[in-house]
This record gives C-alpha cells, structure tokens and sequence, in this order.
C-alpha cells in the first residue's frame, strides 16, 4: 500500500512538473506573439496563471469576450494574477466600449489595493480614458457607474472639452445625486467656481481639438465583399480589392506601436437579403467601428440602413448610385456619383477652361443623364450659357444625333448664332460606343475644332482615326493608377512579397480608401468621432484615388483628364 502510494505521489509530482515545463513554454509562446499555440497549452489547465494569460492572449487576439470568460474564474483577490486579471478585463471593457465598467474596475484597483506596476498602469489608463471620452460616452458612464467618485472624475476631466451648457448640466447631475462630502466636496466647490463664469469657461473649450486614445487600443474593421470562384473575371477585383486593405492595415499596425487594427470578413454573396444577417453581427459580435464593402449599390443600400441605425460608417468602394446617399449620414462613397462627376466638369470648364458657352447632350434614363442635370446646374449657377440641352431618347432613334447638334455647322444652322467652346456628352452604358461615335462623326462631317467634354467611357477613344486632332477632349475619371511613382514602385514590391502575385488597380483602390479610414482614426483617435473626421477628410492623393468629402458623404474629387494627340 505504502508503494502504491509512492508511486501516485511521483506521477502527480511528474505530472506537474511537467505541466509546470508547459505552462512555462506556453508563457514564452505568449511573449514571442504566437498566441494562438499559446492557447493551446494555457486552456489545458484550471491554474490561476494558465486562466491569466489565456485571457491575456484572447486579448491579444481580439477576441474580448472570450478574454473576459477567462479572466473572471480568477476569484482570489488577495493573489497578483487576480489584479492582472482585473486590469485585463477593464482593457477588455475598454475595447468593448463598456467604458463605465472599465472606469470602476480601473479606480478598483487603484483605490483598493496596494501600490504595484499593476496599480500604477490601472491609474495611467484610468486618466487616459478619462480624456479619451465623448460627450455621449460620459452621459452614458454617469449612468451606469457604480463610484460617486468615478462620476466625479469624469466630470472633473470633461473641463475644457465639452461644452458650457454640458459640463453645467453634468455638474447639476452630480450635485443632485447621493450625499457628497468631504474631499468630494471640496472638489465639487473648485469645479463650480471654474464654471461660473461661462466667458472665461469658453476661453479654455477647445471643439476643434481630439484628445489621445489611450495606450494599446485596437480598433475593429469590417469588410464586406462578394466571394467569387477563382475562375470568375470578378475574383480579381475582390481579392485584390481586400489585398489592399490588408496592405493598409499592415503598413498600420508596423507604424504605431501604441495602437492595432483587427480585420474580419464576411462574404455579401452579392445577395441584398443577407445584409441584415452581416451587419448586426459585425457590429454586435466583431464590434466593427467601420465597415468597408459592399461592392455594388444594391447591396449597399442594404447596408447603408444598418449603418444609420448603428451609427457605424460604411465605406463604399465602387458603388456610384446617385440613390445611396440621400439623406444618409453615415454612408460614404468614394467613387463619385455621376452627379458629382457633372458638377466637376461643369466647374473646370467654366473656371479651368475659361468656357461660358456650351451644350448638352445625353441618353434619357441612362447614368449619364445625373451627369448632365448637374452639369446644367452648376454650369449655369457660375454665370455660364447652355445654348443647347437635350436628354434624349437617343438609342430609339437609332443613335442619329443629326437634330441635336446642327450647331456644329452654322451653314446646316443659319439661326443659329453663338459660338459653342464645347459639348458635353457624359454617354454612358452599352449605348456608349455608338453615341460617341455618331458625334465623332458629326464632328468630322462639320470640320469643327469643337471641344468635347464627356464621361469615362471617352477614355480609349482615338481622335486620329476620325481626323479630330485639333479637337480637345476631356473626360472625367473616377480612379486610376499612374505609372513612374517611386513609392508606387515600393508597395509593388512589398505587395508582391507579401502575396505572391502583382497589384492591379483595385489593390491600390483598396489600400487608397483604407489609409484615409486610418488617417482619420489616426485624427480623432475615438472611433465616436469618425464620422466627424472622414467628411473633414480634403486632399488625399492616393495611389488610384483622389479623396475630398468636403464636408459630405460623397467623395468630391473627380480627376479629369485629356486625350492627347499628334497635335495637342
């Protein structure tokens, strides 16, 4: 009997000396970054520090509510893993956007245990929030923190970044709630004093200004885009498409230390019905603070009423619809409408091209006819003269435009007096080869230098074979991606290296949307205010795409370009 019990006690001290060897190469695995074999050992075991640091690896996968899951069956409170835990999960809060939840167990640690490397970080965070935090964000922490103490930190920290008539109505609050005393209200008299004079108050309010994220936040990025078989033409537009974002998000995360982006895929199916099932599961199971996708305005607009609802943006690759935007706050377009498209041309002929006297022409019900509206409107809104418009239902006619641009030769026109700088023809569609080709030759049968400005579809034309080479030609273009670019030539390499296989146009269409997502995360730093920073967004000269929302939901950066000849 005494043997036998020898014996289990040397295969229980084996045991766990060998458990021990694990949980140590577990550990090791952690801190080199390959959490997920770290989990591999830490979930074998029922041992506080095993439960530790699998919820600090599920951290670091971003996965918070698994994280969470671990790291509250440590129940000794007297041990330093149960205040690591504690810290971890008030991270975990954070990122979750449970910031009232953060905030007690932060001041938990801090005002209940003793002064450690662990209490310390719990402080700095614990301000760092404080700063980090909207107006909203505050309304929503007074109402569920459990601290009289944490309420009175918020408000205290909101001097100087919320608005008077805010920071009177918080103080009020507070002042209202349970009994204060002592230290509390003592603080609670100095916070009343500086907000008694709202002239010296707005002299330190600063609206324009975003205060830092605290340390190690991550943000969550949804994409949604179609799957294709990898023999479909499409397959290369999503997959280099999402190459892009992931090139982005890479360049991200190498450059800011302090900060990580987390990326999840759904597949749309290109099917409008699954977008209530994707939507609120990015955003109530991945957290998604942004959503990149869908491809086309169909399903988009599907999309788009999640993302109201949610207040999540959604940014829009390639979808164009004139239909999307209205009345949409937090649906952004980078591919501009053809309104848009319109209102640019219309601006850069009369401003650019010194025009103030032109024509229009376009297939009724087709893209091109947005086009042709705001150009008419713009145009005409800058002082400009449209001696002819017509929208017309050109293809029942059998693409005979003779009737509409008889002011191509005064000798056919003797009413017709005043001199046309240009014609607008945004042709769009399958009809587009043949009106640009029927107003080609209009152009040749009446000898006109005429200048013709028109949509993306005028890009390949070849004015030489009609023998137009003293007519200039402008189109409009959405993106496009310039050759001789040193820093193009960089991510060439690091994209090929990367994937094993060579960008096309929506690699860098994907990369380009991307980086301003990132830029403006990088500006207002709390995911609340994105909104705010993606319209603020002016200027960006992407590898393919030129970004400015002005203000807007709809990017208002159209590039026009011009079709050289022998002679121009």
């Amino acid at each position: 009997m005494k043997r036998i019990s020898l014996t289990v006690l040397f295969f229980l001290s084996s045991f766990s000396l060998l458990f021990g060897q694990a949980l140590d190469t577990g550990i090791q695995l952690y801190h080199e970054g390959d959490y997920k074999r770290a989990l591999q050992i830490f979930e074998q075991s029922d041992e506080p520090l095993a439960k530790l640091f699998a919820g600090k690896s599920y951290f670091a996968l971003g996965d918070f509510f698994k994280s969470k899951q671990q790291l509250s069956q440590l129940t000794n409170s007297s041990s330093e893993e149960f205040l690591e835990a504690m810290y971890t999960r008030a991270l975990a809060d954070f990122q979750l956007h449970n910031f009232a939840e953060s905030l007690d167990l932060l001041y938990e640690i801090k005002a209940k245990h003793n002064r450690s490397s662990v209490t310390s970080a719990s402080a700095n965070f614990y301000n760092q929030l404080l700063d980090y935090l909207t107006l909203e964000q505050r309304f929503e922490v007074f109402r569920r923190s459990g601290y009289d103490e944490v309420r009175l930190d918020v408000l205290e920290s909101a001097l100087g970044k919320v608005e008077y008539g805010a920071v009177q109505a918080m103080y009020k609050s507070y002042e209202q709630s349970l009994q204060v005393s002592g230290a509390n209200q003592n603080r609670l008299s100095s916070i009343g004093a500086l907000i008694s004079d709202p002239v010296a108050y707005n002299q330190r309010y600063n609206p324009g200004s975003y205060a830092k994220a605290p340390d190690g936040i991550s943000y969550q990025l949804g994409v949604v885009l179609p799957q294709f078989d990898e023999t479909s033409e499409q397959y290369e537009i999503t997959q280099n498409l999402y190459f892009g974002i992931q090139m982005a998000v890479d360049r991200f995360n190498s450059e800011n230390s302090g900060k990580k982006v987390f990326l999840t895929y759904q597949d749309t199916k290109m099917d409008p019905e699954a977008a209530p099932a994707i939507a609120n599961d990015l955003i109530w199971n991945a957290q998604a603070d942004a959503i990149i996708g869908p491809l086309f305005s169909e399903v988009a607009e599907e999309f788009s009423e999640y993302a109201e609802r949610y207040e999540t943006p959604l940014l829009l690759p390639l979808a164009n619809s004139d239909r999307i935007n209205l009345d949409l706050n937090y649906t952004f377009q980078f591919n501009p409408t053809f309104a848009v498209q319109g209102k640019k041309m219309a601006r850069y002929a009369y401003q650019d091209l010194g025009y103030d006297t032109v024509a229009v022409i376009a297939e009724k019900n087709s893209l091109g006819e947005p086009s042709a509206i705001s150009f008419y409107e713009e145009f005409s809104n800058l002082g400009g003269n449209i001696v002819r418009y017509n929208i017309q239902d050109l293809e029942s006619q059998g693409y005979d435009i003779r009737e509409y641009t008889s002011y191509l030769n005064p000798e056919n026109d003797t009413t017709f007096t005043v001199d046309v700088d240009a014609i607008y023809a945004p042709f769009t569609g399958v009809v587009a080869s043949s009106l640009i080709n029927s107003l080609l030759t209009q152009v040749q049968a009446a000898s006109s230098d005429i200048t013709i400005l028109g949509s993306e579809e005028w890009e390949s034309i070849d004015l030489e074979t009609y023998g137009l080479t003293d007519n200039q030609v402008f189109y409009t273009q959405s993106f496009s991606v310039a050759a001789g670019n040193m820093d193009k030539d960089q991510f060439d390499s690091e994209f090929r290296l990367r994937f094993e296989t060579t960008p096309n146009e929506f690699a860098y269409l994907g990369f380009d949307i991307t980086k301003v997502l990132l830029n403006s995360l990088q500006e207002v730093q709390n995911p609340a205010y994105l909104k705010k920073g993606l319209k603020e967004t002016r200027s960006y000269k992407g590898y393919a795409l030129d970004v400015s929302f002005d203000g807007q939901h709809i990017n208002q950066a159209v590039r026009i370009k011009k079709i050289e000849t022998t002679r121009n």
